[in-house]
């Protein structure tokens, strides 16, 4: 149950991880080509904030069902865990004997 929740989340953090870089590489890329057309300053600064605000709104309009999918299920798994009371790690035994095989 701990692997599914672990692996759900890894992949909720992935997901964000290539927006958080898709939005970052769209930013600079257009930087560099403002800068180039010779827009500098605050001007470039709220062009580049409104660029921000529409690719949020494209992030959520392309990957918002995946990642509500995603963090329902993350909610559910940790839900069933929390309800079934499976412990979140087994105990190791502390003395050699208690590890030995007997037949």
């Amino acid at each position: 149950m701990q692997s599914i929740f672990d692996t759900l989340l890894s992949f909720i953090l992935m997901l964000l991880g290539f927006i958080v870089a898709a939005v970052a590489f769209v930013e600079v890329s257009a930087r560099a080509v403002l800068s180039s057309i010779g827009v500098h300053g605050q001007f470039q600064t709220v062009l580049l904030f409104c660029l921000l605000c529409a690719l949020i709104v494209l992030a959520f309009r392309i990957f918002g069902r995946l990642l509500a999918v995603l963090l329902t299920a993350a909610i559910v798994v940790y839900l069933l865990h929390a309800l079934l009371g499976i412990p979140h790690n087994i105990p190791a035994r502390d003395t050699a004997q208690d590890k030995a095989i007997t037949l």
